[in-house]
């Protein structure tokens, strides 16, 4: 097949973008498929021009350009067939509060928050919290607030001074983990541990010390099975498509909900396809299977757990 994958653009995990396009790329030409690469900092327009010569549009554009929904809906419009899902949905999971907001309208457990535009509203919330930015991705608009003292850190200085919308979520110290959607599959749950001291921000996530295990041997399988459920429920509701992963952090054995990604990273040593590998489907195979998938009807009758 001929194969577009739409990468690049203007935000903050512009750099993100290209390095998994780049090996999005090398695997899908494994299996012969013919690949461009389109950088959306082109635009629109551009992009119109060429959509045509392809079969399959992949969209591999993390944050806001990529899986804030406004890709999607310009591509359904056209009637282009693409990996992904409903923008309306990826809109919905992307922005951070009505996604809180999307977790307590259905019954998902996630932790206590509140909106926030200035130190008093964090004081009136507590602490320890986490500061977050509603279009925030790849924990680059993240802070982890202990006391009072951390509001006059640079990081906290630099959200308020953004002019983004911010929230404040209580802070819940446990066992990271996160749960990846094949389509109708939730995969195995995969445990993630930060260097000793630290957590899963955006400098571990690409270029740390984290170990990320399949299978996460710390659950129970009552606790796995749980995780995967709720992952459904969040994918399927939403309309999320062929793919998806739902990070979770589990506190005193219950599992919160954190957030969704629309586009997972999609490097070889990236969450989702590390948990693809585990159930034994290697990068290559599982870029083919995404590109192929996008080509018929989104099917969630068979909603299940590998």
């Amino acid at each position: 097949m001929k194969v577009l994958i739409i990468t690049g653009g203007n935000s903050s995990e512009r750099k993100i973008s290209f390095m998994s396009a780049g090996e999005v790329k090398k695997g899908l030409e494994e299996f012969a498929h013919k690949v461009k690469l389109f950088n959306l900092k082109k635009g629109y327009k551009e992009l119109k021009k060429i959509l045509k010569k392809f079969d399959v549009v992949f969209p591999v554009l993390h944050g806001e350009e990529g899986e804030g929904g406004k890709l999607q809906q310009f591509l359904t419009s056209l009637k282009i067939p693409f990996v992904g899902g409903d923008p309306k949905g990826f809109k919905k999971g992307w922005y951070k509060i009505s996604f809180k907001k999307f977790c307590e309208k259905n019954n998902i457990p996630t932790a206590a928050w509140r909106t926030v535009n200035n130190e008093k509203d964090i004081l009136q919330f507590g602490f320890p919290c986490v500061l977050k930015s509603d279009a925030g991705g790849s924990s680059r608009e993240v802070v982890i607030l202990k006391s009072s003292d951390d509001l006059k850190k640079y990081l906290s200085q630099k959200l308020f001074k953004s002019g983004l919308k911010l929230f404040a979520e209580k802070y819940l110290p446990g066992i990271e983990i996160t749960v990846s959607i094949l389509q109708s599959k939730a995969l195995p749950v995969v445990e993630i541990i930060p260097p000793e001291g630290e957590w899963f921000d955006y400098k571990n996530k690409y270029w740390g010390a984290t170990k990320e295990i399949p299978h996460a041997p710390s659950l129970s399988l009552a606790l796995k099975k749980s995780v995967q459920k709720i992952a459904l429920k969040i994918h399927k509701t939403l309309n999320l498509g062929h793919y998806s992963r739902i990070d979770f952090i589990v506190s005193d054995g219950k599992p919160y909900v954190l957030e969704i990604n629309t586009i997972p990273g999609l490097t070889a040593s990236s969450l989702f396809p590390k948990a693809a590998a585990a159930v034994g489907i290697s990068f290559p195979k599982l870029m083919d299977k995404l590109v192929k998938m996008a080509l018929k009807p989104l099917d969630y009758s068979n909603l299940k757990r590998v």
